[in-house]
């Protein structure tokens, strides 16, 4: 049994001194003569070398890191950056410089030059008018005007409430306006002499009533220039600009007072609008406002008040059609309209108060 044990150790060490041989004369560069290697030695090698890697790889990164925390790198980074810096404030001002004359370059191109003038929404002013405050011409560059310059221009002008001036490339100028719509006169007392301006229906003096113009409006009266130009005109803003008659003008009356009083002054030229047979629009001559006893109307044909006071304005209207409608025909009594000294709509509540000239 020992001398078998001793045959098997020497076989082992026999083998294991082929293997080393093999692999010398391998190293040796020996050709055609095939390398021997375990599968363990082999995978142990491999790993050695992935190891080997890794800590290449690591030992690259920390000196990358060395380098970046160095302040000659951190100089060089500058450098680098100073290049493309220059290049961009090249850039900026060259075209900064050149702007102006690209600009005048492109706009001289008959391309873009104005060929057509459309203007909308003219009432009381006329596209030749329009045309002529806006200061365009033919042939004028699209590229070289500033429309809200020209809107700001044409809202300066009386009647224009609004103004929208658009470019329809390459060559159409398109100009839209809105203007006021009287609905009124207003009649502020100024230095002793009355001076007529219109009222549209938001309660804006918009304009001053020049000679010639159409006077076929009822008359509020009963306020007062807030401010004065020592002419007897209101100043040039609260035309010109659509100031609210409300806010420009006063007579001992509190502005919120006042407000209302005009707002109901509108509100009653509004039914008065539907034109009854009866009391027509055209047959309402003037409506002062006061303070104390509120609106006062006053007719065409008759000189008699009519005392409308405040409030209720829609329910006092329909009575007043309908004592109108009695009053133009002639009663029992032989009492006509003629005969009329003075209605009181606010006589009573649900009455109304009408004084003829024989009751005394």
């Amino acid at each position: 049994m020992l001398n078998f044990i001793k045959k098997i150790g020497s076989f082992f060490r026999l083998h294991n001194k082929n293997k080393r041989a093999v692999r010398s004369d391998a190293a040796s560069g020996r050709r055609g003569q095939p390398v021997f290697t375990s599968k363990s030695a082999a995978q142990a090698q491999k790993r050695s070398g992935l190891v080997s890697r890794i800590r290449d790889r690591f030992q690259r990164a920390a000196k990358r890191k060395e380098l970046q925390r160095s302040p000659v790198v951190a100089k060089s980074k500058v450098r680098s950056l100073v290049a493309p810096l220059c290049l961009l404030a090249c850039i900026v001002f060259v075209a900064f410089v050149a702007y102006g004359p690209l600009v005048n370059a492109v706009s001289d191109m008959p391309f873009f030059k104005i060929r057509e003038i459309t203007i909308t929404g003219c009432r009381k002013t006329t596209p030749t008018l329009i045309r002529e405050l806006a200061g365009v011409r033919y042939q004028t560059s699209l590229l070289t005007l500033r429309p809200t310059h020209i809107e700001a221009i044409l809202k300066a002008h009386p009647w224009v409430s609004e103004a929208v001036v658009k470019r329809d490339w390459p060559g159409v100028l398109v100009i839209s306006i809105k203007e006021y719509v009287a609905e009124a006169l207003i009649a502020p007392e100024a230095s002793g002499r009355k001076q007529f301006f219109y009222l549209d229906k938001s309660g804006v003096a918009f304009a001053p009533v020049e000679p010639g113009q159409d006077l076929d409006f009822p008359i509020i009266t009963g306020l007062e220039v807030k401010g004065d130009d020592g002419q007897g005109r209101p100043n040039a803003a609260g035309a010109k600009t659509g100031v609210s008659a409300s806010s420009r003008l006063s007579g001992g009356i509190g502005n919120g007072e006042r407000k209302a009083m005009i707002r109901e002054s509108l509100a009653l030229l509004k039914l008065v609008k539907q034109n009854n047979p009866n009391f027509p629009v055209q047959n309402l001559s003037e409506i002062h406002l006061d303070q104390d006893i509120g609106m006062t109307l006053y007719l065409v044909d008759y000189p008699f008040p009519i005392y409308f006071g405040k409030g209720e304005v829609r329910t006092k209207y329909s009575r007043l059609k309908r004592v109108l409608e009695v009053l133009y025909k002639e009663t029992e009594q032989g009492m006509t309209i003629a005969d009329i000294v003075y209605i009181r709509m606010d006589y009573l509540e649900n009455k109304v108060l009408v004084a003829h000239s024989g009751s005394g």
